[in-house]
């Protein structure tokens, strides 16, 4: 994992500050003497099984790390967005999508998706939730998801879902190739 956002780096701070360890110069460290060394000790084990617990974090934690990652890019490749977009559906509910990306000259207004694991869930709850803004909306909107394809490749069967519901599946590991794509151009 590595530790290269404010997010990140907070989170690592604060597991090594419950321990009463730090990190110099990329290595976890603690100082003691000779008659707090079994308790300094365990601190330090403790600290390292809690640094490598963070690889296998929450589902939830992981997405938000995602999602940072991905608004990030969008940052660095000056693609204009909003964070948090809500739209409301034909149902009554409001949807919200990771990123609003605004109308251009080529693309109408779309809507992105940061999914860190594609479930078949995560598939259905996508379709469902565009479909139901798209069933009130006189203008037409337009539907990305950007798939963390790091760890695990996706189910073809739930891309070809995605793409059913005209929803444009990009793989993060392909994220410079589809720049023009979310500047609204490609």
């Amino acid at each position: 994992m590595e530790f290269t956002t404010d997010k990140r780096k907070g989170h690592l701070a604060a597991v090594l500050n419950g321990f009463g360890v730090r990190l110099e110069s990329g290595e976890i460290c603690v100082v003691g003497s000779l008659e707090d060394f079994p308790q300094k000790k365990h601190n330090l084990v403790q600290a390292i099984l809690a640094v490598n617990d963070m690889f296998v974090m929450a589902e939830e934690h992981v997405l938000s790390l995602f999602k940072e990652d991905v608004a990030l890019f969008l940052e660095a490749n000056r693609i204009p967005a909003f964070l948090d977009f809500k739209l409301s559906g034909k149902s009554g509910f409001d949807h919200k999508f990771d990123f609003g990306l605004p109308k251009t000259a080529e693309k109408p207004q779309r809507v992105l998706q940061a999914i860190n694991n594609l479930t078949k869930e995560s598939a259905t709850s996508l379709a469902f939730a565009l479909g139901d803004v798209r069933a009130i909306r006189t203008d037409p909107i337009g539907g990305l998801a950007m798939i963390n394809d790091a760890v695990r490749p996706p189910n073809e069967e739930y891309l070809a879902a995605l793409r059913a519901y005209e929803i444009l599946p990009l793989l993060w590991s392909h994220r410079q190739e589809v720049i023009s794509t979310l500047n609204g151009r490609g």
